[in-house]
């Protein structure tokens, strides 16, 4: 089990620093529009649609590595009270009934829109560009995936806290 929960980890930690270059491809696209627009006064048709689409993506694929480092805000006005035990079975409580049926419609859903895309060969519209647009969703869909992995290794962890009253580390 320890085996699994470490290679999700190690996915999710992979995925998380690979995704980060993204944000330094996204600052030389905008750096790159704003002297174009205000300096040459020559403005850009593709560089806004590529901006969301490289943020969307480096925002999804980053969801599961700030989960993995417990980086996402939570409401800690209790939580912080309780023993590690009692918080790991609040916790099993939330992933039960809120964390996973919420990622698996993401999914489910993302996926259906990336398979359209891809059958139907959409593009976007919002530049002279029109670039297909299933490479976007279908790395979306895969960052709800990544999510929804690291989410049900951290579930397994907080059931061990919850049953052993212990945490053990992979």
């Amino acid at each position: 089990m320890d085996k699994i929960l470490r290679f999700i980890d190690w996915i999710t930690v992979w995925t998380g620093k690979v995704s980060s270059l993204l944000a330094a491809l996204l600052t030389a696209i905008i750096v790159y529009d704003i002297t174009m627009r205000y300096v040459l006064i020559k403005p850009t048709s593709w560089a806004f649609e590529f901006t969301y689409m490289i943020y969307g993506v480096y925002a999804m694929l980053g969801a599961a590595y700030c989960h993995h480092y417990k980086g996402h805000v939570r409401m800690d006005l209790l939580y912080t009270r309780l023993s590690p035990r009692r918080q790991a079975v609040v916790e099993v409580f939330c992933y039960i009934f809120l964390f996973f049926p919420f990622l698996i419609v993401l999914v489910w859903k993302c996926s259906e829109h990336a398979y359209w895309a891809f059958s139907y060969g959409e593009r976007s519209s919002a530049s002279i560009l029109r670039p297909p647009l299933w490479p976007f969703k279908s790395l979306i869909a895969f960052g709800f995936l990544l999510f929804l992995l690291q989410g049900a290794a951290e579930f397994l962890r907080s059931i061990r806290i919850a049953i052993k009253g212990e945490s053990h580390e992979s």
